[in-house]
């Protein structure tokens, strides 16, 4: 627990420090008023206008006037202190959030895209979001513990100067307490940790629900989508609702337990003959707000075990990204000239290779096209070309050298990619096609005009500004891939990887889009997936991958001749209309 907590603190423990004064100076104020309240109250009961008696060890000789202006000063310093008491947990749980929050997706952004293929559906969002969330509430409940147990040690001392046997009493129940119910507290902590991987399904189960929603719709089956997010639904319900009985339950058990030690204290004062009504009012005070700040140390301590599994997912997602952090080289790299893989291999599965033993080289300017079945390893071929994935064995050249070496940060400017499934942003035309890059609007008009999608775009009422998003109904499936090609162009790179870029294009469209890539053949290097013949046109050589093993890698022409695979393509699409790659011969 402590170490999570040191993680959240951080360098935060100047703020606890002023907390923990505070609390001191708060707590000494308020056993001030109570002892000055209970001694006035006293005295004006029996009609007295003087008070001159011993409260403990102290000798008080004043008017009732004079100690009500000290209860007075004693009480304006508690409120002004009531101000940082409020204000830095405050500040020190938002400061917590938004910290855990920048640090996760910074750790998320650098990860390795083997790391972040794997998470579900809506689980950084919900990590991100609830779960931080409730570990900042962690943070919150660490301040008020700091602020409850200064407050409870100092009324107890003040109750000790009054009347040790009575003070003696208390203490003991409140510690003995702490410890029974401390299976309490660890079955609160465990019913909170599968709270938090509760929610965490509950999040996936949202995003999966809106991802498919077209399909839910079109097969009927939003009922059973429904009962599916409402079984996840009822399950966070039942996590949430145990979790909040015993964050209710372990307090009010302390409280009801103190209060029959208070009856136990008062018992105990009087068979110690105490006789002085005004000592006795102060000790009965004071013990009453220890209990009270007891009763709180009990509730926030509970919280905050409650807390500790929300941030312990933060942190292992932290950890777990950070741990994939690829590698960056240091060597500055300002063109590519070449391109070769040397018998590289890779598997998800150590029993399944995805690829095995690929090799070739490209030169620059070349345009490459990568055909086979569906399975057979395309993609992650792409992946590991575009370093998003690392070989498991074999070697990545670049100029002669391994790509390891050379920067990411120059690799990023000189490579882009286009996904077979567009991506936009809800922005503007102009954002979705800078992507966050510092790219002038002659760029990417640019862009636009090689991706044959400028022409619509000024014809829309906003222009370039027109607001877009991956549902806007404005934006037609082959609008948002030229704009994903407008994207991947607008930076001018010299290596351009493409997964089939024309699929959702009408053949006008795609003849114009080849027509630019033919362009700019002499500016950059291109590989493109195909998986419609037509595609291929535009490439010098195309290699055929089957079964995870580069086959061929040639010409048209030497493959129509000697590759089997692609000649039975060649044969099936020219009798489709050129459409589609087999599966498989």
């Amino acid at each position: 627990m402590w170490h999570q907590l040191d993680l959240l603190i951080g360098d935060r423990r100047g703020l606890i420090v002023t907390i923990a004064v505070t609390s001191i100076l708060s707590g000494l104020a308020e056993a001030g008023t109570l002892a000055i309240v209970a001694q006035v109250a006293t005295t004006l009961v029996s009609g007295a206008s003087h008070i001159n008696t011993h409260i403990g060890p102290f000798h008080i000789n004043a008017s009732v006037g004079t100690l009500i202006a000290v209860g007075l000063v004693l009480t304006v310093v508690r409120l002004f202190l009531q101000w940082p008491l409020s204000t830095i947990p405050a500040l020190v749980a938002a400061d917590v959030q938004s910290s855990l929050r920048t640090k996760l997706f910074r750790a998320f952004t650098q990860a390795s895209w083997g790391v972040q293929s794997r998470d579900r559906e809506g689980r950084l969002q919900e990590i991100m979001t609830i779960q931080a969330f409730q570990a900042s509430v962690g943070a919150q409940q660490a301040t008020a513990l700091v602020i409850a147990t200064f407050s409870f040690v100092i009324l107890m001392a003040s109750a000790v100067l009054l009347s040790v046997v009575a003070a003696a009493a208390v203490f003991a129940v409140a510690v003995a307490m702490f410890v029974i119910l401390r299976p309490l507290r660890s079955l609160g902590a465990r019913r909170s940790r599968a709270l938090s991987e509760a929610q965490v399904e509950y999040a996936g189960g949202i995003a999966e629900a809106n991802r498919l929603a077209e399909e839910a719709q079109v097969f009927g089956v939003t009922g059973a989508q429904y009962d599916r997010v409402a079984g996840l639904v009822a399950r966070c319900r039942d996590r949430f609702r145990s979790t909040q009985v015993l964050g209710k339950l372990v307090p009010n058990l302390y409280q009801s337990l103190i209060y029959l030690a208070l009856v136990v204290a008062l018992a105990a004062l009087h068979a110690s003959g105490t006789s002085h009504a005004g000592a006795l009012g102060a000790v009965v005070l004071l013990l009453v707000r220890a209990s009270q700040n007891g009763q709180q140390i009990q509730g926030t301590y509970q919280a905050l075990q409650q807390s500790l599994p929300f941030i312990e997912r933060l942190q292992d997602a932290e950890r777990r990204y950070a741990e994939s952090r690829p590698p960056d080289g240091a060597r500055p790299l300002s063109g590519v000239r070449t391109l070769a893989f040397d018998g590289i291999s890779f598997s998800y599965n150590p029993a399944r290779p995805v690829l095995s033993e690929i090799t070739f080289s490209v030169s620059a300017g070349e345009a490459i096209g990568i055909v086979g079945p569906s399975g057979a390893g395309k993609s992650t071929l792409v992946q590991v070309l575009l370093r998003l994935r690392t070989a498991d064995a074999g070697r990545y050249l670049v100029n002669g050298e391994n790509v390891d070496e050379f920067s990411r940060a120059d690799w990023h400017r000189l490579v882009a990619y286009v996904p077979q499934e567009p991506r936009l942003l809800h922005a503007t035309v102009a954002a979705n096609i800078r992507f966050f890059r510092d790219i002038d609007d002659e760029a990417v008009e640019r862009a636009a005009r090689l991706a044959r999608i400028h022409d619509e775009i000024v014809n829309w009422p906003d222009g370039y500004d027109t607001r877009i998003g991956p549902r806007a109904d404005a934006v037609s499936g082959g609008q948002q891939q030229r704009i994903c090609l407008a994207r991947a162009l607008a930076a001018r790179p010299q290596v351009l990887v493409l997964d089939e870029p024309t699929s959702a294009l009408d053949p006008h469209s795609e003849a114009l889009i080849q027509e630019s890539f033919t362009a700019l053949k002499s500016e950059l290097t291109l590989f493109t997936i195909a998986h419609r013949m037509s595609t291929l046109d535009m490439c010098n050589r195309v290699m055929v991958i089957l079964d995870g093993r580069l086959v061929a890698f040639d010409t048209k022409a030497v493959l129509e001749e000697e590759n089997q695979y692609y000649r039975s393509a060649s044969l099936l699409a020219s009798g489709a209309g050129g459409e589609v790659l087999p599966r498989r011969t």
